[in-house]
Formats: structure tokens, sequence, C-alpha cells
């Protein structure tokens, strides 16, 4: 009896544990399921944040297009080419653009391989018709496909309607031909081994909720999913394991069956151990997913975590008709304190700012880091915007405080930027862009404020666009001056080079300066143009210059944004050749920025550009990011140091410091140094006691004409 008792224990005990063990078995399969979930999540935001951009990148040019013929709707050959050829670049999707005035295919860029379209009535083809008026209708850009193509193959197109400028009258459409396959290849739609991906439309019209990307099988499964947001309506990603299961079978995990049986065999205390394993792995799946979800920095939500919570508060929002707001927050001067007193200095000024914004912040509330020095606030059950406006005050209020830090007391405040659902955007990414500009906006107010996205913000873009219609007008009416300004010898007082300075003759607002024009200049890309058509007139002037006896070289401002185009460079010694200048007869004045580790193809364009004989500057240095490790690394031969330092210097024994430390510092390193913004003798005397060689500013000549410098600088005349 007592055997077969110990038998019947044995056995209960043997039952006992391995129901345990089956239900342990379970909430792996579980666990394991639901953090695939979460990976395939992660790997679609990543896809359709790539498609959204690669989308977004073609779609400008349609809509540089657009703006221009609405401005101008006379097309003609020569100037719809040059359009194309503006906004088309290699980097781009896009087989072709047409242009349809009233309807009717006229143009289309490239020509060749598409010349079976010209001449197309869109009236006349029911299956281009309809997309043509969905177009019209929402007024937008409408993305259709994929569809087969009048000249063959299978493409996506964007059409959108053109309105003339200030009217409502239809002037017609354009059309831009997209390489679906290539996008989604490089978007990296194809590449998720371990998934199964598919895309789809979203409606039953048009696109029809067609799968045009994966398998229809997947859709009637499980699938994770997000939405890819277009101009007009949306796509839908899905995602599943390659297996098309999110369980993986019970069967595969044999480990933890064997593991199973043999703590089932053993003694209660090995029982006791199998419960405190099961606790630990919890614990370790715990730690996993919140650092996954939380900065390991402030604790706070991260990013995506952030986001997440943000797109259900969006829809939670719509469905209960209510508002809230979104607070952009970026810390004022935290790299200032960051460089100078360490990296651990800065995370513990991090953590200490991350508690003071949560403590002014309601529980209901959610504050996360983006990254950096940047924070978003989250203020949900917003009655008025102007709660949201105390709220950002509360902030900066916690902010301000002096905050002791690796024995310093150091003071911060903030800039806030507020965009409030729905005014100000109905999605992730508006209400986000939208507070960032106005954190931005924020800054240049005087920093330690808030500030709302308004109108004036959204219209910033609409103005950017008006400016580079006149600054294109203005190279073609030759409106733009190259002014030149002198750069003496320290010691003999003779002129040894001069600067050129862009400056704009504008009809209607008169003479303006390079802040005035250059920054929409970069961002629309027409600097190009600037800067070609300045280093031409730099070319004939100076050549003139020496003509007249002044043994003089070229120093000519060059953007960073001129840069990102690999062809720079030839380009620019194909000028030098075509206009007889010697390239040692160039330098090229760059900002520090250039200088970054993490920009190697400008780095290399700056290489052939020494190659070709063209010297090399950093102007205004000591106000940007270089470190002398980096100028050793560049076949830089000149530094200008910037005039804010030696405006200062004769009241200021610091200031007076730091421009001789950098006078030594380009002695050392063999580069000559040119000081900028000299305005007084005392100036020039002190600099050229330092050991600078090279003088510019005020004091020896403001911007001049060519024929004003010769006159001024030119040798004189011989009389008899």
């Amino acid at each position: 009896m007592r055997v077969a008792g110990n038998v019947v224990a044995a056995v209960l005990v043997f039952s006992f544990c391995m129901f345990f063990s089956a239900r342990y078995i379970q909430s792996e399969q579980q666990g394991d399921a639901e953090l695939q979930r979460f990976f395939a999540l992660q790997d679609l935001a990543t896809i359709r944040a790539r498609i959204e951009g690669h989308l977004n990148a073609n779609l400008v040019a349609i809509r540089t297009l657009r703006a221009e013929l609405a401005l101008n709707p006379v097309v003609e050959p020569e100037r719809f080419q040059r359009l194309a050829e503006e906004v088309l670049t290699d980097e781009l999707h896009t087989r072709h653009v047409a242009v349809a005035p009233d309807l009717v295919i006229e143009y289309i860029y490239p020509l060749i391989g598409n010349e079976a379209a010209l001449g197309l009535d869109y009236r006349e083809s029911p299956a281009q018709i309809r997309s043509i008026e969905a177009a019209l209708e929402a007024g937008d850009i409408l993305i259709s496909g994929p569809v087969d193509l009048v000249q063959g193959g299978r493409a996506l197109i964007a059409r959108v309607p053109v309105y003339l400028h200030r009217s409502d009258e239809l002037w017609g459409i354009i059309s831009q031909v997209i390489d679906h396959e290539s996008l989604f290849a490089d978007a990296g739609l194809f590449d998720a081994e371990m998934w199964s991906v598919g895309l789809r439309g979203a409606d039953g019209e048009g696109m029809g909720g067609d799968v045009f990307a994966g398998s229809e099988l997947l859709w009637q499964l499980d699938p994770v999913m997000v939405p890819v947001e277009l101009p007009v309506g949306q796509w839908w990603l899905a995602a599943m394991p390659a297996s098309l299961a999110w369980e993986r079978p019970l069967a595969s995990y044999s480990g933890y069956w064997f593991l199973g049986i043999a703590l089932s065999l053993a003694t209660s205390i090995l029982i006791y151990g199998l419960l405190t394993s099961h606790m630990r792995l919890r614990r370790a799946f715990s730690t996993i997913s919140h650092q996954a979800r939380f900065d390991g920095l402030s604790g706070l939500p991260n990013r995506q975590f952030f986001t997440q919570q943000l797109e259900a508060q969006i829809r939670r929002c719509r469905r209960r008709e209510q508002r809230f707001a979104l607070m952009f927050l970026d810390l004022d001067h935290f790299k200032e304190i960051n460089d100078s007193l360490g990296h651990e200095a800065g995370d513990d000024l991090l953590q200490g700012c991350s508690q003071r914004i949560v403590a002014a912040m309601r529980a209901d509330d959610m504050v996360a880091r983006f990254g950096g020095d940047e924070f978003v606030i989250l203020v949900r059950e917003l009655s008025d915007p102007v709660d949201a406006e105390l709220a950002a005050e509360k902030v900066l209020a916690a902010l301000r405080p002096p905050l002791e830090v690796a024995g310093h007391e150091v003071s911060i405040g903030g800039s806030i930027g507020i965009a409030v659902y729905p005014d100000d955007g109905v999605s992730t990414t508006d209400l986000l862009k939208h507070a960032d500009l106005a954190m931005y906006a924020a800054k240049s107010a005087g920093r330690d404020t808030s500030y709302f996205y308004n109108e004036s913000l959204r219209h910033q873009s609409d103005t950017h666009l008006k400016l580079h219609r006149e600054i294109q007008l203005g190279l073609a009416d030759g409106q733009f001056e190259v002014h030149y300004q002198p750069i003496i010898d320290a010691v003999s007082g003779e002129i040894r080079a001069v600067e050129a300075l862009i400056r704009w003759q504008h009809p209607e607002r008169g003479l303006l300066s390079p802040a005035d024009f250059i920054p929409v200049a970069e961002r629309t890309g027409v600097i190009r143009e600037l800067g070609l058509q300045v280093l031409r007139q730099g070319c004939a002037d100076c050549r003139r210059m020496l003509s007249a006896g002044l043994d003089v070289t070229l120093s000519i401002n060059r953007s960073p944004r001129e840069f990102n185009d690999n062809r720079t460079v030839q380009r620019w010694l194909e000028v030098l050749a075509e206009e007889g200048l010697e390239p040692e007869r160039l330098t090229v004045e760059l900002t520090e920025s250039l200088l970054m580790p993490d920009r190697e193809r400008q780095h290399q364009l700056l290489r052939d550009l020494h190659d070709g004989g063209v010297r090399l500057a950093i102007d205004d240095f000591g106000t940007g990011y270089s470190s002398v490790t980096y100028l050793r690394k560049f076949p830089v031969s000149q530094i200008k140091i910037d005039g804010v330092f030696v405006s200062e210097m004769l009241d200021d024994n610091a200031q007076y410091a730091l421009v001789e430390a950098l006078v030594r510092m380009a002695q050392a390193l063999g580069l000559a140094v040119v000081a900028e913004g000299v305005e007084t003798a005392e100036q020039a005397r002190m600099l050229t006691a330092m050991g600078c060689q090279l003088l510019q500013g005020y004091y020896f000549g403001r911007p001049m004409s060519a024929s004003d410098l010769i006159a001024r600088y030119g040798p004189t005349p011989a009389t008899g």
C-alpha cells in the first residue's frame, strides 16, 4: 500500500508539474508571438517611412511644375525641357512627366520611348478619364496604379490639376509616371526576409483595394498593418512571419518540454526552482519590453512608443471630437554646455531637465524624449488652446532655476513649439512637423518662450517659392552683381586678394544683401546657378585686375549645398578653363561644417578640388564645429578668423587671447591667416603684431565694383 501510495503521489506530482510546464510553454509561445508582432511593426514603420520619403521626393517634381505653370501657363518646348531637367534628378524613380493643357498631352520628358502617349486626349480614354476626374475632384495629387501605360509597361501615375494663378480656371493636368517596382525595391519592401510583406490600396475605387505587392492570402490571415499616407488617400502595409503564423508550433519548444519533464520528476524543491526560473524569465521579458519603449537615459518614453501613443490619441479624439496639444521642446544652448563640461555632465543635465519637465505636467499628460536635447509633450483633454500655452509656461518656468551639474551651477532654458489637434494637423506627421516649425519660430523670437504654429509659418513655403521664381528671373535679366572686398598684406599694405560678394539689384526692393536671398536659394537649389554666375564673373573681373597690374587672387564663398552634387568640382574647373584663370588664383572659402566626420562624399569633392589646383580656406573660423584633428586631414591652406572675435578683442582680454591662440595654431599647422572685420588702425596693428598675414575689413575698403577696385588699388600712371 505504501508503494502504491508513493506511486500515486509521484503520478500526481508529475501530472501537476507537467500541467504547469505546458502552461508555461504556451505563455512563452504567446510572448514570442507578441514580440514578433512588435518587431514586424518596427520593420513596417521603417518601410513605410522609406516609401513615403521616396514618394514625397518624387512628388516634389510635380509640385514644382504645378507652381511654375500656375504662375506662367505659357509652355514652350525649351521652357518645358528646362523645367523638367531641373526637377527630375537621377536619384528619382520617375520615368517621365507629361503635361496636358486642356487634357491633351502636348509635352513629355523624356520623350524617347514615350512618343506613343503624345496627343492622347484623356476625355477619349475611358481608362484614363476616371482617374483624371478623381484628381480634379480631389484638387491635389492623386496617385493611381499600378496601371497599364499607353506606351507599354505598368507604373504608378501621379496626377495633379493645374489652375491658373489667382483663378479657378482649369489649365490642364500634369502626370508623373513613377516606377513603382524600383521605388518599392529602394524602400526595402522586398528585403524583409523574415516577413511576408504586402501592400494594397485602401478603398474600392481607383486602386480598388487591390493587392499590388505581396500575396492576397496575407490579407485573409491576421497581419499587423500600418497606413502609408498619400497626398490623397492611403495604402496599407501588412506583414506576417514568412511561415504565415505568429505562433511557433508547440513541438518546436523541445528544450522546454525536456526541462518540464525533468523538473516534473524532481522533488518539490526542484518544483520551487522551476517557478523561480519562470518568474525570472518573465522579468527578463518585461525588461526587454521596457527597453524597447523607453529611453535608457531619462526613463521617458522614446520616439517610437510616443508616436504609437500619439496615433492612438488622434484616433480617440477623432471619435470623441476632442482636442489636444502637442508641444515640441528643444533645450536652449545645450550643445555649448555639453561641449564645455563633457558628455557625462550633459547626460546629468538631461536627466535633471527630464525630471523637471515631468513634474511640471499633469499625471495624464505624456512626456517623451525624442533624442539629443529634444522632448515632446502630449497635453491631453485640452479645453482651450490657452491651456497649452499655460502648460508650456509651467515647463519653461520649471527649467529656469539653475541646476548643479559636475560641480557647476548651470542655467538652461527651452524653446517650445505648440501644435493643436485638429486645427494644426490631423496626422502624426503633420502635428510633429508643425510643432517643430513652431519651435524654430520660438527660437527665432528670442528663445526661452513658446510659440503656436500659425498660418504665417504655413505660408513660408509659398513665400519661398515666389522668391525662388524672382531669383530665376533675376538671373535671366542680369540683376545680380558681384562686388569685391580687398584683402591686404598686413606688413606691406599691398592688396593680395579680393573676396567676391554677390549683390542683387532687385527692381522693386533695391540692392539686397545675400542674407535676403541666399537661404531660399540654398533650399530650392538655385544656389548652384548663382554660384556659377559669381564664379564666371569673378574669373572675368580677376583677369581684368591682373591686366591692370594687380597681382591678386580671387576668394569665393561656397555653400555646403553645392557640394551635394558630384559634378560640382568638374563644372567649376571647366569654368576656370573657359574663363582663362589659373586654378591657383582661386581660393574657395568653406564653412567648418563641411569638415564634420559624417560627410565623406563632400570630403572627396574637397580633395578633388584641391587636386585640380584650387586652394581651400575655412571661413568664419572658430564659430563652427571643426577641430585641429579634422583640419590636419584636409588640404586647407588658409583660415579666416571671424570678425566677431576681432571686433571685441580690444575691450576683452579673453577675446584677444582667443584670437592670438587661433593665429598661433594656424602657424603651427602651416596655414595662412586672414582676419576679417578689421575696422580700425589699432585692430590692424595688433593683428599684425600677432603674426596675422592678411587683413580684411571696412578699414581697408567696403565691397565695391571691379572698376572701382582697379581705380583705387591699380598702379598710378606715370607723369611726365
